[in-house]
Formats: structure tokens, C-alpha cells, sequence
């Protein structure tokens, strides 16, 4: 459970967070790059500037995420919550 977790600027590049919980997370220009976030809750969260170039967001909840300046180059969005 990493929910409300304080993580700006962390280097998190291809890591595993499968189903994670990380709903209204600070990941403020961190570094997600080729990370696994299939189904991880991200309802909330400020990804502003964050590197998620290649990341897995298939089927993650990204309600309400703040994604201003966010590379998601290449990312997997298919079936991603709250993109609308």
C-alpha cells in the first residue's frame, strides 16, 4: 500500500508495481520509465513530469491523476480508467 506515499523525483525505472496502490501519490517527475503499473490505483496522483515512457498502464485507474508534463511515449494505456 503506497497510498498518499511521498515519492518526487524517485528513480522507480521498470519497476514492478502490479496492482499497486498508489492513489493520491506524490511520483512529481519521477522516474517510471518501462515500469509495470497494469491495474496499479492512481486515482489522484500527481504525475506531473513524470517519465512513464514504455510504462504498463493497461487497465490502471488514472481518475482525477495529474499527468502535466508527463512523457508517456510508448506507454500502454489499453482499457486505463479515467482518461476521458
Amino acid at each position: 500500500d503506497l497510498s498518499y506515499a511521498d515519492l518526487p523525483y524517485a528513480d522507480l525505472y521498470e519497476a514492478g508495481l502490479y496492482e499497486a496502490d498508489l492513489y493520491e501519490a506524490d511520483l512529481y517527475e519521477a522516474d517510471l520509465s518501462g515500469a509495470d503499473l497494469s491495474g496499479a490505483d492512481l486515482s489522484y496522483a500527481d504525475l506531473s513530469g513524470a517519465w512513464l515512457s514504455g510504462a504498463d498502464l493497461s487497465g490502471a485507474d488514472l481518475t482525477g491523476a495529474y499527468l502535466r508534463g508527463a512523457d508517456l511515449t510508448g506507454a500502454d494505456l489499453t482499457d486505463a480508467i479515467g482518461l476521458d
